[in-house]
């Protein structure tokens, strides 16, 4: 082994000389460099080895090279010797690496990366050892085939041989025979499309076109997805002028397969949009004249007027939902409508009027969702005399979506318009035929309440909040301590602690509810020594209802005693808290303790 490393370090010998040479290293710096490469040496010849090893000995030369460039920039010489000398070791520790461990996937793309930068010319070589390995992979072969052809477009001919042998194990791979079509589309759009075959009749492209067209019947046999369709539309689009008859056939294959799925309508409403007229690959159908190559006919997007594309759109929409009758279309229809209206620049109004159009008759439909009922809500609001429209509307959808959230938007209606009576009314339907769910609901009825800032405002939130108190449900519970705050603040302390001792022992049990009650004692308690009873009892009643299981409670309680009670009362305290935790919670107790009292030493 030793003569083994002591022959690779004598091959190194000139590199380290041109480190000398060139002052990139000071002769310190050199000797450190030859004392690591002998133990990275060591590491990949010895009996066990590991992936581990090889990578850090990459990883060096790695930085090794990037160190080279940087010295280049600033000495403004070219280290091109002991730069290639480097990517050469490079190349090779990957090559022997991979020879051991041909499972890492990440390894071989590391080595690609590696190769496309410093020696190009290999990375062909190297996919097609990779594919051995991992032929399993689509992706594997579409890089491959992609990385030759952008590399050389010479290399065709190998390329369709890779996407050839790939579809024979991945016949099903979208994104392998959508690359082979792309590749071959590409190449038909660089071929020459004078007739100068066949008796004049056809051209070199005319011939390229066919073969794209059959790479595509052979995908359709095995791929059924709408997704793959639809982008080798998109592939056609960027050659338009070459496509039409292709397009065409693509387009009456997915009206075959999918005559009712949203995804193609929407996929139709938006090329006619785009100008992409399907009036106009029918008119290329039909135009069989011979005079001039295919190229050189006009397939170019019409150029219509967005007025008119606009009304194209809307039709395929509107022929889509009626046809279809499914939300998901009228979710489609409405989204574009919207998008459509994001640009107000151009077509204004016409933009305007079909959203407005769109979102009536969506409502027409019983299909709309909650979302674009809020954007018709919003736009009805605007008018002068549109919120009693909306309300008609969204009670009409009530009936056939009953959802918090459409409650909350003819709630948002009645309260845009202050109508108290509405509210009340819609109040006590809500609180009559929903469950916790509604709490939201509950929420903004009360918010409505305390701003009005009245008589009757007040006796509502009694009211309500009575309801609330009295309600089972757990997510309640934050009402509760709302209510407490809400008699503190605006009636008087005494109201809010007879309420809070009904409370208090009144299920569902709540410790928000005693944590709230606490905080406005403390605020009382400062001004008046008197409140240190009433503070306490919120303590008291913390640790009666949830002193087994809440280690935190009695923390909590004896940093009371500690900084505002009587200190005499600690260590009873703390013996009650033990007897009483249940044995499980007895450690976290004492840890948080010893915890609470470090950090009021630490503040004091």
């Amino acid at each position: 082994m030793g003569e083994f490393i002591a022959e690779m370090q004598e091959r190194l010998l000139p590199e380290y000389e041109q480190m000398k040479n060139y002052s990139v290293f000071t002769a310190d710096q050199v000797r450190e460099i030859v004392g690591r490469r002998e133990r990275l040496f060591l590491k990949i010849n010895k009996s066990h080895q590991s992936i581990t090893d090889y990578l850090e000995f990459i990883l060096y030369e790695k930085h090794m090279h990037l160190t080279i460039e940087d010295k280049e920039k600033k000495m403004h010489v070219k280290l091109t010797g002991l730069k290639t000398s480097i990517a050469t070791r490079i190349m090779r520790l990957y090559r022997e690496a991979l020879g051991k461990f041909t499972h890492d996937r990440r390894l071989w793309s590391n080595w690609i990366k590696f190769s496309k930068k410093s020696n190009p010319v290999e990375v062909a070589g190297i996919y097609e050892k990779m594919l051995l390995y991992h032929g399993d992979v689509p992706d594997y072969w579409v890089d491959a085939a992609m990385w030759l052809y952008e590399y050389n477009r010479l290399n065709i001919d190998r390329v369709k041989d890779i996407l050839l042998r790939g579809l024979q194990r991945h016949s099903d791979s979208p994104t392998l025979n959508k690359c082979f079509f792309d590749i071959m589309l590409k190449e038909a759009a660089l071929a020459n499309d004078e007739r100068t075959l066949d008796e004049n009749t056809i051209s070199e492209q005319d011939i390229k076109l066919e073969r794209v067209e059959a790479v595509y019947r052979n995908s359709m046999a095995n791929i059924t997805q709408l997704d793959y369709f639809v982008k080798l539309l998109e592939s056609c689009e960027d050659y338009q002028e070459l496509t039409g008859k292709l397009q065409r056939l693509i387009i009456d294959d997915m009206q075959e397969k999918f005559p009712r799925e949203p995804g193609l309508w929407d996929l139709l409403a938006q090329r006619e949009l785009r100008g992409f007229h399907l009036g106009d690959l029918e008119d290329e159908e039909l135009d069989t004249s011979d005079e001039e190559p295919a190229s050189k006919k006009s397939r170019s997007v019409n150029a219509r007027s967005l007025k008119r594309r606009i009304q194209l759109c809307v039709t395929v929409y509107k022929s889509a939902v009626e046809q279809l009758q499914t939300p998901e279309i009228w979710n489609m229809y409405l989204d574009a409508m919207l998008a459509l209206n994001s640009d107000g620049k151009t077509e204004r109004i016409l933009k305007q009027q079909c959203l407005a159009d769109a979102l009536q008759a969506g409502h027409r439909s019983q299909m709309m969702g909650v979302k674009h009922y809020a954007i018709l809500r919003k736009m009805l609001c605007t008018a002068p005399s549109g919120r009693e429209a909306a309300v008609t509307i969204l009670t009409e959808a009530l009936k056939t979506d009953s959802s918090v959230e459409m409650h909350e938007l003819l709630l948002a209606t009645h309260i845009q318009s202050d109508s108290e009576p509405l509210i009340y009314e819609m109040f006590q339907k809500i609180q009559k035929s929903m469950g916790s769910e509604a709490l939201p609901l509950w929420r903004s009825v009360l918010l409505y309440y305390h701003t009005r800032q009245d008589t009757l405002g007040a006796s509502r939130l009694d009211e309500i909040y009575g309801l609330a108190c009295k309600s089972a449900w757990p997510e309640f519970g934050d009402l509760r301590s709302d209510y407490l705050r809400y008699l503190w603040q605006e009636r008087s302390v005494d109201d809010a602690r007879k309420e809070y001792a009904k409370l208090a022992v009144q299920p569902p049990m709540s410790l928000a509810l005693h944590r709230q009650m606490v905080q406005l004692e403390s605020s009382a308690a400062v001004h008046n020594p008197a409140s240190l009873k009433y503070w306490r009892m919120c303590y008291d009643f913390m640790a009666c209802y949830f002193g087994k299981t809440e280690p935190r409670v009695w923390v909590e309680y004896l940093a009371f005693e500690r900084d505002h009670g009587e200190t005499k009362n600690i260590a009873l305290l703390t013996q009650r808290a033990i007897n009483t935790l249940e044995p499980q919670y007895v450690a976290a107790f004492e840890a948080e303790r010893a915890l609470a009292y470090v950090g009021a030493s630490i503040v004091g």
